[in-house]
């Protein structure tokens, strides 16, 4: 029996990715589509939602999805803290697997960048660097922000006071406590991210390069299989992704 999965954001680049991925697996259907002007039909029945839309779609498919109690997947990123609030209180009803970044690869990354920052400690400096296709509107991306976050946590620092963004704009010697982030726009880049350790003498460069965007769809894939079995939360993508294995 296919497992049947509602796809939010079916147009954009993922979404496509996706729908190819279940037209090529027999153990797969797709019980439905929303995009910017079409949402899921009132009698609609599936399994899972896996959600790669934008916050404003986002928000209605959540609805949705808590209204029927259907678990939800979602890669969508630059949500507001009031959608985050609500994903939060929607999985105190159905399983939410929410992932900046669906690669499993990049999820390793993450680890390692945290294991990282824990061992070498403050004599290296850290910076991250991401870079996208000319279309994606938010920067940094979520996968840098997740980057940030890990090694702050790993240096036990606040993100919100340590991120340095734009260095035009202050002329100072650069702290040790700092987390620099650059966010490079052009051409198809389906996503590269880089963390970097500097320190006198030596760096260390941990890089993950995304080079098709299937990668997110097996991955988002991948979630929606497992996330059925799992009871109402807020569930880790690493741990579905990594630990399984």
């Amino acid at each position: 029996m296919s497992l049947q999965i509602l796809l939010s954001g079916a147009t954009g680049a993922v979404g496509r990715a996706i729908l190819d991925a279940i037209e090529a697996d027999e153990h797969l259907a797709v019980a439905g589509e929303a995009t910017q002007g079409r949402f899921f039909e009132p009698d609609v029945d599936a399994d899972v939602i896996v959600d790669f839309s934008h916050p404003e779609l986002l928000e209605k498919v959540l609805r949705f999805a808590v209204r029927r109690r259907i678990p939800l997947v979602t890669g969508t990123t630059g949500l507001e803290k009031d959608l985050q609030i609500s994903l939060e209180e929607a999985a105190t009803v159905i399983p939410v697997c929410q992932a900046a970044n669906f690669s499993v690869g990049v999820n390793l990354l993450v680890r390692l960048a945290r294991q990282a920052a824990g061992v070498l400690g403050e004599d290296f400096d850290i910076e991250i660097l991401e870079a996208h296709h000319r279309r994606k509107l938010d920067a940094p991306s979520g996968t840098a922000i997740w980057l940030g976050e890990a090694v702050a946590e790993a240096r036990g620092l606040d993100l919100a006071q340590a991120a340095v963004h734009d260095r035009s704009q202050e002329r100072h010697r650069r702290e040790r406590s700092e987390i620099g982030f650059q966010a490079i726009r052009g051409g198809d880049v389906a996503g590269e991210h880089t963390v970097y350790f500097l320190a006198d003498g030596e760096r260390l460069e941990l890089v993950h390069r995304s080079t098709d965007r299937r990668v997110f769809a097996r991955g988002a894939l991948m979630a929606a299989r497992r996330i059925i079995d799992c009871p109402a939360g807020m569930l880790d993508f690493s741990s579905l992704a990594l630990d399984a294995r």
